[in-house]
């Protein structure tokens, strides 16, 4: 029975794709950007996630937890060791606050269906449908290919947001279902990618090719727009000159830079690696759009 481990499940949703969606969040990452908005998607295993803003400092779930895994971190709160965290529940099951959350359920294909199909009326209505994020979804090719084929039946639309980081055979499996492909770029040096990512961008390049050669829906290209790390000018114009080389990119969305992920940072015990730099928004990247002067190219900020 095919399974998939996800984290999160966000009914409509209106920014991932066209209509009224819902966005599935699976669990598990290649990548270790050091911008990602969600610390919790990274790792493949289950996590206790710590909601500082609502605790009331009791202390029941450390006293409570029969592996003695928590902990009141300076800085942090009462963040779980994952190594010694056997998952049991206790900590969520006994906070008087709702302050601790498990991050990473696994569900089959049916169960995850019986949770879609609460909004099929809005799909229909919208031109809307699932999109599959994460973490990275691809991982989880055979799971998203199964219940891709019950959503085609049932005429939703389905959406993939891919980093790329996965085998080709991944993609290949679920290309026949999909209607439309997000995928991410993210610094056009190989080193300078695997200084911010964890890994070069080799995979990634050859995926992106691979899917403008074969993929017949929508095809976009995004590009997180991270200050100090891919805002240069060489970095901004390799990107864009690397996509107008390709057929099938209908658009490129540049996304402004955020911080709204520094609180799950926190929440895990984690160092939140941009330090203080300050969120961006549409409007200073507005700029962006001259570049359709110069490429062939339609360029959205987002």
């Amino acid at each position: 029975m095919e399974k998939a481990r996800i984290f999160n499940i966000e009914r409509c949703a209106t920014e991932d794709g066209p209509g009224i969606r819902t966005t599935v969040f699976l669990k598990g990452c290649n990548l270790r950007c050091k911008w990602c908005a969600n610390p919790e998607s990274q790792s493949f295993k289950p996590e206790i996630l710590f909601k500082e803003i609502k605790c009331i400092g009791c202390g029941k779930c450390i006293n409570s937890c029969p592996q003695q895994a928590i902990k009141n971190m300076p800085g942090y709160g009462m963040i779980t060791d994952s190594d010694k965290c056997k998952l049991c529940g206790t900590c969520i099951d006994g906070c008087y606050a709702d302050a601790r959350v498990r991050q990473g359920t696994d569900y089959t294909v049916e169960e995850l269906m019986e949770v879609l199909g609460r909004d099929e009326h809005y799909y229909l209505a919208s031109g809307g449908g699932i999109t599959f994020s994460g973490g990275e979804p691809l991982m989880y090719s055979k799971f998203i290919h199964a219940c891709a084929r019950k959503i085609r039946k049932r005429g939703w639309n389905i959406l993939i947001e891919t980093c790329g980081q996965v085998p080709q055979e991944n993609i290949e499996m679920i290309v026949p279902d999909v209607d439309t492909i997000y995928c991410d770029y993210k610094h056009y040096d190989p080193e300078k990618h695997k200084e911010l990512t964890g890994v070069d961008n080799r995979q990634i390049i050859s995926n992106i090719r691979w899917i403008d050669e074969h993929f017949e829906g929508d095809f976009y290209l995004r590009y997180p727009y991270i200050p100090g790390c891919n805002d240069g000018t060489e970095a901004i114009e390799q990107f864009l000159k690397f996509a107008e080389q390709l057929s099938k990119v209908k658009e490129v969305v540049f996304l402004p830079y955020h911080r709204l992920g520094l609180p799950k940072y926190q929440g895990l015990g984690r160092m939140y690696e941009m330090g203080d730099m300050k969120s961006l928004k549409v409007q200073d990247l507005n700029f962006l759009k001259e570049y359709e002067n110069k490429y062939d190219l339609k360029i959205k900020i987002q």
